[in-house]
């Protein structure tokens, strides 16, 4: 018996989108192979136009989520706030088969201060990961040419970072940070055939870590230098599973609980370096994720190690304002955690944005154009272009509160 599926599948941030695709296949996809979904890159900010990069970066007005320990640049006298929303239409190709998709959401949320003279917070939320697929099976009947039987399968849900970040000046140049929150979220997938429908929740959690560096080097001419480096550790995901399973022809059900193999939030190295002058700023971000601890019980699917490389620049037009206009650009490479019937996919990604000045905040505008690059023909090809909108702005506090 032959197993034909139709798969309107991709995994999306707050979405779920659909593909149909007609595909060959001896195993049935399972729902769950996803492990917690696809990573968000990043949560946006003010240089989603650079490519959401900025390991190394430490400036004034800038929310850095990527290295705890890159906030030290933050204005003494406010509170800064940070709102950011994205929006992004996707195309997606199988042989000759298309769909396309567009969403729209908040991404992220952050609030920072200086508490002392040589500590810094900030407190936060974004998005961690998403689920969302619609996969549609065919099967002909054995015996029975012509009949076929017709499975559903339905992916929906994600998981959502809170975080604290706490920030040390150690000294002029050296910074050290940490964020601590919790990752959090449910996922929703069911299965349907015929008049059967069996439908797993599962409520995660975990405890979420991660540390950076930042350095500043002795400058040379004009140019400043600066490197930073995170990491976060692997670390496992609490399940609270529940099965629930109805029949409309014969009135069966069942409501329990489930076991599900154990899943780990993948191990994090990061490392960038940065060049700022007075008109410039350039800096390059790379990031290797360790899937290593997560097992399939599919063989049709594993996981892969990802490897992440970004660069990006800033052109500064008036350097001699305190706050000035930045146009901003970038470039990226990176494959994909997951890995169907040995089929590795990798990505392009194209970058480009503007930071205006409004006072005491930040308007800025990100678009990035994601672009599947692998050459098999038996992969689904995808492209994407995104927008970013992040609004960065302070509320004056009293300096005598801050001696």
């Amino acid at each position: 018996m032959k197993h034909y599926h139709r798969i309107p599948l991709m995994l999306c941030s707050f979405c779920a989108v659909s593909l149909f695709i007609i595909a060959q296949n001896n195993t049935n996809l399972p729902t769950s192979m996803y492990g917690v979904g696809e990573l968000s890159t990043s949560d946006g900010g003010r240089y989603a136009g650079m490519g959401n990069i900025g390991i190394a970066l430490n400036r004034t007005g800038f929310q850095n989520t990527l290295n705890p320990a890159a906030i030290t640049r933050m204005d003494s006298t406010c509170f800064i706030f940070d709102v950011g929303a994205s929006a992004s239409y996707a195309r997606y190709s199988f042989q000759n088969d298309h769909s396309s998709s567009f969403m729209g959401n908040p991404n992220r949320f952050s609030i920072g201060c200086r508490i002392l003279p040589r500590w810094y917070a900030m407190i936060g939320a974004a998005p961690y990961s998403s689920v969302g697929y619609i996969i549609q099976t065919e099967e002909e009947v054995e015996g029975m040419p012509g009949s076929y039987t017709y499975s559903l399968f339905e992916g929906s849900g994600g998981l959502y970072r809170c975080y604290l970040t706490n920030a040390f000046a150690l000294t002029k140049r050296l910074s050290v940070g940490i964020n601590l929150g919790i990752i959090l979220g449910t996922v929703t997938q069911s299965e349907t055939q015929e008049s059967a429908i069996v439908e797993y929740e599962s409520s995660k959690r975990a405890f979420y870590a991660d540390f950076g560096i930042h350095y500043e080097f002795n400058t040379i001419g004009n140019q400043k230098w600066a490197a930073g480096l995170v990491f976060a550790p692997s670390l496992q995901v609490n399940h609270e599973n529940n099965l629930t399973y109805s029949n409309s022809s014969t009135s069966e059900s069942v409501d329990k609980s489930y076991h599900s193999r154990t899943q780990y939030l993948p191990m994090h190295i990061g490392a960038g370096i940065s060049m700022t002058t007075e008109r410039w700023v350039m800096t390059t971000d790379y990031n290797y994720l360790d899937w290593s601890r997560n097992t399939s019980s599919y063989t049709s699917m594993k996981y892969e190690n990802q490897h992440k490389l970004n660069i990006g620049g800033a052109y500064i037009t008036n350097p001699r304002l305190p706050r000035s206009t930045e146009l901003m650009g970038g470039i990226g490479l990176s494959n994909s955690y997951i890995n169907l019937r040995g089929g590795k996919m990798q990505y392009l990604e194209v970058s480009a944005g503007a930071s205006f000045p409004i006072r005491y905040s930040y308007l800025s505008l990100g678009a990035t154009w994601r672009k599947q690059i692998n050459s098999r023909s038996s992969l689904m090809q995808e492209s994407r272009f995104s927008m970013n909108l992040n609004i960065t702005f302070g509320e004056r506090i009293s300096r005598s509160k801050l001696r």
